[in-house]
C-alpha cells in the first residue's frame, strides 16, 4: 500500500474530509487529493503532524509493519537456531546473510551472523559486524551478548590482547543484573525465584570451571592437590544436582573425570584410571542423551528450564573427542582390559 493509499484508508476509517485533513495540515483540499492518488506525496516535515492526526505511527504511514518485520526476523532467527544446534554453519549464514539483505539494520541477524561466522573461523568478519553492532545498536542486553561474542572471536583469531582488553572494560560480577535484584527481589515478587535460580546456575558452571582449571595447573599444584581440586569440582556438582539432572554440567563432569584418569594413569594406577574412563564415559553418554527442552528436577533448580547447549565448533561431539584422547599412549597399559574396551564400546554406541 502507498503512502497516498494509507491517507486514504486512514482518512475513510475516522471519517474525516479532505477538506477537514487540509484544514488540520494547512494545506487545500487539492492536495489531499493529489496525495491520495498517489500524484504528488507529503513533504517529510509534514509526516509527524499526519500521523498525530490519525492517531498511528509514521511507520504505519510509510507503510512499514513494526509487527510483521518483528515476525520476519524472528523467523530468520529461529532458522538459523536450528542450523546452529546442528552444527550447520554454512547453512544457518546462508539464511542469515539473506535476512540482513532483508533488513539490513536488523542487529539481531547481524548478532546471530557474527556469531555463526566465529563457529567458521572466519574472525575478521565476525569481529567488524560486532564493531558495527556495539557503535550503533543501544538494546543493551544485545550489546552485552555481542561483547562476549566479540571477546571470543578476538581470542579465537589470536588476538589475545584485544581480547582482554574488551574483557576489562566489561562491567564487574558484582554489578550484573542478577547479583543486584538477589538482593533486591522480595521472596513473593514473581522474578525472585527465577533470578536466583539463574543466578545459581552462573555462579556454579564458573565455579566447576575453575576448580578445573586450577586442577589442571602443573605448575602451581602437586598431583595430589590436583586430584583433590577436581575431586572437588565433581562433588560440588552433584551435591546440588541431587536428581542426577547435570544436563550440560556432565559435559564439564566428563572432563574433570578425563583430568583425574591422566593423573591416575601417569601413576599407573590401574583401578582409579578405569574408575574415572568409566565415570567420564557415563557423564558422557548422559550429556548425549539429555533432552535439552526438559526442567531440572533437583530442589535448588526444580522448574527450571534447562540452558540451550552450544555445539562444538569442529561438528565432533563429547563422545568423538573422548575417544579420540583415549589413543594416548598414556592408557596403553589398561588398553586391553575388558572395562577399557567396555568405555570405548560404550562411548561408540552414545556418538
Amino acid at each position: 500500500m502507498t503512502i497516498g493509499q494509507t491517507i486514504k484508508s486512514l482518512r475513510r476509517e475516522q471519517d474525516i474530509t479532505q477538506e477537514q485533513l487540509g484544514e488540520y495540515l494547512c494545506v487545500s483540499p487539492q492536495a489531499v487529493s493529489q496525495w491520495e492518488t498517489d500524484r504528488t506525496a507529503p513533504d517529510i516535515s509534514q509526516l509527524p503532524a499526519l500521523a498525530n492526526v490519525f492517531g498511528v505511527t509514521t511507520d504505519r504511514l510509510l507503510g512499514v509493519d513494526i509487527t510483521k518485520t518483528n515476525e520476519k526476523i524472528k523467523a530468520i532467527a529461529d532458522e538459523s537456531k536450528a542450523f546452529y544446534a546442528q552444527s550447520k554453519f554454512e547453512e544457518a549464514v546462508s539464511v542469515l546473510r539473506k535476512g540482513l539483505a532483508e533488513f539490513p539494520r536488523s542487529y539481531q541477524i547481524m548478532y546471530l551472523l557474527a556469531e555463526n561466522l566465529s563457529c567458521l573461523g572466519r574472525f575478521d568478519e565476525a569481529i567488524e559486524l560486532c564493531k558495527k553492532i556495539l557503535s550503533e545498536c543501544t538494546d543493551f542486553e544485545l550489546r552485552c551478548e555481542t561483547t562476549q561474542t566479540l571477546i571470543y572471536a578476538y581470542r579465537n583469531s589470536g588476538n589475545r590482547q584485544c581480547a582482554v582488553e574488551t574483557a576489562k572494560a566489561c562491567p564487574p560480577t558484582w554489578f550484573s543484573k542478577e547479583d543486584m535484584l538477589m538482593f533486591l527481589l522480595e521472596k513473593t515478587d514473581a522474578d525472585f525465584k527465577p533470578n536466583l535460580q539463574e543466578y545459581m546456575l552462573f555462579c556454579l558452571g564458573r565455579l566447576e570451571m575453575g576448580l578445573r582449571m586450577l586442577g589442571n595447573d602443573e605448575a602451581s599444584f602437586s598431583a595430589d592437590d590436583r586430584l583433590s581440586l577436581l575431586k572437588q569440582c565433581v562433588g560440588v556438582c552433584e551435591t546440588v544436582f541431587c536428581d542426577g539432572d547435570t544436563a550440560y554440567h556432565s559435559y564439564s563432569l566428563a572432563g574433570a573425570f578425563d583430568d583425574m584418569s591422566v593423573i591416575y594413569a601417569n601413576r599407573k594406577d590401574t583401578e582409579n584410571t578405569l574408575l574415572c574412563l568409566e565415570k567420564e564415559a557415563e557423564h558422557a553418554a548422559r550429556f548425549l542423551s539429555y533432552n535439552f527442552n526438559s526442567h531440572y528436577t533437583s530442589p535448588a533448580f526444580r522448574g527450571k528450564e534447562v540452558m540451550d547447549w552450544m555445539p562444538n565448533p569442529d561438528g565432533k561431539n563429547l563422545a568423538d573427542d573422548i575417544l579420540d584422547g583415549l589413543n594416548c599412549p598414556v592408557y596403553d597399559f589398561v588398553r586391553d582390559t575388558d572395562r577399557f574396551k567396555a568405555v570405548v564400546k560404550r562411548l561408540e554406541n552414545v556418538k
